[in-house]
């Protein structure tokens, strides 16, 4: 006879949050430092040849993908400090679940990104 898996915990319980948010927050940190590094790879190349137009926009680029990591690690903490709140709350009522669907919806949205 089969039986219906139940789990004893929250698949996504706030630990479990806890430890994503985490990872994606190293992983933006070490998004940002090879992206710092790029920059100044492409900073010395336009030092040495101010007409090299390909360099200066790669160079602009990975400035943008570092402003980028550092945004959304940004983002994390905002989503993370909404969700603490709508824990915190205390409310079992319609809108604290709401709360939580969304904070679950906007942390769905930027991993898909």
């Amino acid at each position: 006879m089969v039986t219906t898996y139940i789990p004893k915990n929250l698949v996504l319980g706030p630990t479990r949050i806890q430890k994503i948010a985490k990872k994606l927050i190293e992983e933006a940190g070490e998004d940002r430092q090879f992206a710092l590094e790029a920059h100044r790879f492409f900073r010395e190349m336009v030092d040495e040849n101010p007409q090299d137009a390909a360099a200066k926009n790669l160079m602009v680029d990975s400035l943008k993908v570092a402003q980028a990591s550092k945004n959304n690690v940004v983002k994390i903490l905002g989503l993370l400090v909404k969700m603490n709140d709508a824990a915190n709350s205390g409310d079992t009522s319609k809108g604290s679940a709401t709360m939580s669907n969304t904070v679950f919806s906007e942390l769905d949205n930027m991993l898909n990104e």
